[in-house]
């Protein structure tokens, strides 16, 4: 009897050994993606109150989603005599320039796991437009980073003040670039929520979390949104001309804030999520390319014979010409703007039934730079609709 417990106690220390070294054999990645998971499903459940919050049991989510994004760009020029000279241009002029690109429509999917995630777009009409999204969210916080790219074609512009441009003194107009507009922007948001407790924003945003009773929150939040649009092709000289031949400019900010967001569930299984934030924008750098271009002589009916080149041809279709402009970056300048007031709001709507959910919302952002007589105003919003599976 004595042999068969000391054979026993020899078994299980010897088991035991050998599950120790088979995890001493796994993978650190392996090891870190599970220390990950277990930290995140920890985090999920840790302080929330039942009554109002509850952590659905299949912890993966898919989503198809479906996004319309809107942007309006404003840039407003002020030419001074000294830099309308330089054009053999007499006067003083005001020039905005107003970017309203068609809305673009794009289709995607997102996938995550208790709110953390990341998904992907891509655009059905011409401007090749593309997003790319990662966020996570717990049980009282919450960020976002959104990468936004795209082109178009289209403006509006419309000038006033005294020239010989055109020899009128106002005049408003809907143009097409004869090359694209480049746009590119990141937005990264963070949010603190005081009440995670009875609040979810996971609820709303991604649906890592059921919100079974209406609660609110004050929430405290910082941004950083940055943009950069580049028009400095050869075929658009006249139009950087008009902008004081700035070609290229890439907008930084950042903001913090405060504000409030409530959960609403008029229904079972319906949930109705809105937040506002007004945030201060405690930095505003604007950074100005400058370009020069031979794009005056093509523009000059006059004389030129001794310009080295035949007038533009009358022709519309005959683009040959084109060929002999350049242009080249001569230089940056750097603005900084004062801190600004600039408004965050969202909203979303989400229905739950068993595995699958649907869900739409909606984010708004404004923002202004003012230096040296010239502004820029910046509106971007994006509305986004998703059918999701639980598994």
């Amino acid at each position: 009897m004595k042999k068969m417990k000391k054979t026993f106690v020899i078994i299980l220390l010897l088991t035991g050994c050998l599950q120790m070294q088979a995890q001493e054999r796994k993978p650190w990645v392996l090891r870190a993606l599970n220390a990950v998971k277990t930290y995140i499903d920890s985090s999920a459940v840790k302080g929330i109150d039942t009554r109002y919050l509850e952590v659905p049991e299949k912890p993966w989510a898919v989503m198809l989603k479906s996004n319309a994004n809107d942007m309006d760009l404003r840039s407003t020029t002020y030419m001074s005599k000294d830099q309308l000279a330089a054009h053999e241009v007499k006067g003083e002029l005001n020039f905005e320039t107003k970017m309203e690109p068609k809305r673009e429509v794009s289709i995607g999917g997102w996938i995550g796991y208790r709110g953390y995630g990341l998904g992907y777009s891509y655009s059905l009409q011409r401007s090749k437009g593309r997003n790319f999204q990662i966020g996570a969210t717990g049980a009282n916080y919450g960020f976002n980073l959104r990468i936004r790219s795209f082109s178009t074609d289209e403006i509006s512009y419309h000038y006033w003040g005294h020239s010989e441009v055109d020899n009128v003194d106002e005049e408003d107009n809907n143009v097409n670039t004869w090359d694209d507009i480049q746009v590119k922007s990141t937005i990264f948001d963070a949010f603190y929520f005081l009440n995670g407790k009875r609040f979810s924003y996971a609820a709303a945003y991604d649906q890592s979390m059921n919100q079974i009773r209406s609660a609110g929150s004050l929430m405290v939040g910082v941004k950083w949104f940055q943009t950069s649009v580049d028009y400095s092709k050869p075929l658009n000289g006249l139009l950087i001309q008009y902008l004081g031949d700035v070609g290229r400019f890439k907008i930084h900010k950042a903001s913090i804030g405060v504000g409030y967001a409530y959960n609403w569930v008029p229904m079972r299984n319906l949930l109705v999520n809105v937040m506002v934030m007004p945030m201060l924008t405690v930095y505003n750098r604007t950074k100005l390319y400058y370009y020069e271009s031979n794009y005056d002589i093509f523009m000059d009916e006059t004389d030129v014979s001794d310009k080295g080149r035949k007038p533009v041809p009358t022709d519309p279709y005959d683009t040959s010409w084109t060929e002999d402009i350049t242009l080249r970056e001569s230089g940056t300048e750097i603005k900084y703007g004062r801190p600004s007031l600039s408004m965050d709001a969202r909203a979303s709507i989400t229905y739950q039934f068993d595995r699958f959910f649907l869900t739409a919302s909606g984010q708004y952002n404004r923002y202004s730079n003012k230096a040296d007589g010239n502004e820029l105003q910046l509106t971007d919003w994006y509305v986004n609709a998703a059918l999701g599976v639980r598994f």
